[in-house]
């Protein structure tokens, strides 16, 4: 628990594991890159059929893990969607707690978008929340499983995650007009002195900008920022703000980890210069009871056998 917001408990009852099967999804090598590809059939899965959990490989770009009961299985639904995506299904394993807990934490936020977005370790309301500059409510959420019980423990917050504009690079203003007047300008921001780092969404990992500017790379996946908005709801359920064509402005990205390669077609509406601000505020009840209706209305259901969300809050004994 950080900085003294109480966290909330609640428990959710968990269907006999021996019940449940986990098969993992291959995914074939072709054009697309991996991980997008990995992202995208988790997402459709999860949007597709409501008695499965599913959750990206934790070890692998390639693999799809899914959890379902048994019958559902039998009835051939996973295997005629993995013949009609090029997939190798394996065989029907055991259910271990871990991974019923990275299966159902995955698909839960997955459902609750874009009502509710993952920005780092938050979860913040809105499907306009890339515009907001104000406060926004929100909530860190972590899960656990024992003892055939789910224990989802929240913690309310209000905060401000306010979107990036060019201004925010302290360019000369003849600079920034040339940059707006010209479609093939190319600006430098680390030019002014230093290295300019920012925080791309939705993991807020850091990265380093390299340059901004008015085109998607002609040699990338993407021709429109239509393209790119399709590409990031597909993937994260974001909503991309709706601009023209000449008012996007995307940010090359430099990360170490990844070595000397660029991501070039990060839009400005997912970087943001400085991590989420949580704000100071007395009634939280409003964002936690938000969050849990919506939780309620998303969850009714573990792989097809009826759960229920306790409905009293439990809170954590500090010795």
């Amino acid at each position: 628990m950080s900085g003294g917001v109480q966290q909330s408990m609640f428990f959710l009852g968990l269907p006999d594991l021996k019940k449940l099967c986990c098969v993992t999804l291959s995914l074939q090598e072709d054009d697309e890159e991996p991980r997008s590809k990995q992202l995208k059939t988790c997402r459709e899965l999860v949007l597709l059929y409501s008695d499965i959990l599913v959750s990206p490989g934790l070890d692998s770009f390639t693999h799809v893990t899914v959890v379902m009961a048994i019958p559902f299985f039998q009835k051939g639904v996973l295997q005629a969607f993995g013949q009609r995506h090029g997939l190798q299904v394996g065989s029907p394993q055991c259910v271990f707690p871990g991974v019923l807990q990275c299966c159902l934490s995955y698909s839960l936020i997955t459902r609750l978008s874009p009502s509710w977005n993952k920005a780092g370790l938050y979860l913040i309301n809105g499907k306009d929340f890339l515009s907001e500059s104000g406060r926004l409510n929100a909530v860190s959420v972590q899960l656990s499983t024992c003892e055939g019980h789910l224990c989802i423990s929240i913690e309310a917050n209000t905060v401000r995650l306010p979107p990036t504009t060019l201004e925010d690079f302290d360019l000369p203003p003849l600079v920034l007009q040339r940059f707006c007047s010209d479609p093939g300008a190319v600006l430098n921001p680390s030019s002014t002195g230093g290295t300019v780092w920012c925080h791309i969404l939705p993991s807020m990992k850091k990265g380093q900008i390299i340059t901004i500017s008015r085109q998607l790379p002609r040699d990338g996946p993407f021709r429109t920022y239509r393209d790119l908005q399709k590409h990031w709801n597909c993937l994260y359920g974001y909503r991309l703000p709706d601009l023209a064509e000449e008012e996007v402005v995307y940010c090359s990205v430099y990360f170490r980890l990844v070595g000397e390669r660029l991501f070039t077609s990060y839009p400005l509406s997912c970087i943001r210069l400085q991590p989420a601000q949580r704000c100071p505020r007395v009634d939280l009840r409003g964002a936690l009871g938000s969050f849990l209706s919506d939780v309620r209305g998303r969850l009714q259901s573990v792989c097809g056998f009826p759960a229920r969300l306790t409905s009293r809050p439990c809170y954590p004994q500090w010795v």
